[in-house]
């Protein structure tokens, strides 16, 4: 993957300094296995202290993985400061004042808003190259079967993108052999730690496949929660004064991502055409809203001078969408 000169510098200016972003999903992602996440939507309210999370995420006496949560609470979180948001009538939407765009203190939660985004950004572009080819997954296909199963190659597809940008952001200094073997990693998370916790799953079941997409989502949007509740944000997703329309809930709820996936795989089974068309509709719709509610949370963090289109992201992604 070329290094240019954009990439260089969102390593060095954002993916190395909010590492702990990328260790805290993984962290989440590991207690999603064990907990539901209805346990956990409503903590960020709380405001809980970097004890109260060690114990949640049952991680005392781990030094790396304690000192992993208390930099995210004690110091990323600790930094951030309310939003001061007033109504403008005349556009009916919510404004904010007071910081300026990509300081220091927001970073790490527009990192994460970024992750967010890159994970439905990935379903988009999967979904997008399935109608484009008429809804075949020739072009997806990875081995002689043709019994090609669509959650399966779905699941590939997200995997070996997220896999792609991970080496982008986990980028290593390089150092000799000689120096490597010097360097005490013992008491520490190392980049291969990270990208392989994330990574290192191949699934054979669909059921456990949609599940462990899902925890991704739902580990990058609690981290979010947490950073914008410090911030006295509470339905960052919010298209202005929609409260009526939960984006939040919409992103992980059973009607979506859960239910639209086996019904597409269905309808590709049972060559259901007419079905499957109403099937994409109804994910699109809910995919279009999803990445809709991001980006008015991306404006929040950043004080309304970052308004993306639906595809954009706020950092670099190499050329993962062109492969």
């Amino acid at each position: 993957m070329p290094e240019s000169n954009d990439i260089l510098y969102d390593i060095n200016s954002v993916f190395i300094p909010c590492r702990t972003i990328l260790e805290m999903e993984v962290l989440t992602s590991l207690l999603l296995e064990s907990k539901n996440y209805n346990l956990l939507k409503d903590i960020p309210t709380s405001h809980p202290t970097s004890q109260d999370l060690i114990k949640l995420y049952n991680i005392a006496g781990i030094e790396p993985l304690e000192r992993i949560l208390k930099h995210f609470v004690d110091v990323i979180i600790e930094k951030l400061k309310p939003v001061v948001m007033y109504q403008r009538n005349f556009h009916d939407r919510f404004r904010m004042g007071n910081v300026i765009a990509n300081s220091k203190t927001r970073l790490c939660l527009l990192l994460a808003l970024h992750r967010l985004k890159l994970k439905f950004l990935i379903i988009k572009d999967f979904l997008d190259k399935f109608e484009r080819d008429k809804y075949s997954l020739i072009k997806f296909q990875k081995s002689d079967n043709i019994n090609l199963d669509f959650i399966e190659v779905f699941y590939d597809y997200y995997y070996d993108k997220n896999r792609m940008n991970l080496k982008l952001m986990l980028s290593s200094k390089r150092t000799s052999e000689r120096v490597n073997k010097l360097l005490d990693t013992s008491k520490s998370i190392t980049n291969d730690d990270i990208f392989n916790a994330i990574t290192f799953k191949k699934i054979s079941d669909n059921n456990v496949r949609i599940k462990f997409i899902m925890r991704e989502i739902k580990a990058s949007l609690f981290l979010c929660k947490m950073m914008f509740a410090k911030m006295d944000v509470y339905h960052p997703f919010s298209i202005g004064k929609q409260l009526d329309v939960d984006y939040e809930e919409m992103m992980i709820s059973q009607d979506f991502i859960p239910i639209l996936l086996p019904a597409i795989n269905k309808c590709m089974r049972d060559k259901n055409f007419d079905q499957l068309d109403q099937c994409l509709k109804a994910f699109n719709f809910m995919l279009n809203n999803t990445l809709d509610g991001i980006n008015y949370a991306i404006e929040i963090a950043s004080a309304g001078q970052i308004n993306l289109e639906q595809n954009e992201v706020i950092f670099t992604t190499g050329n993962i969408f062109n492969l």
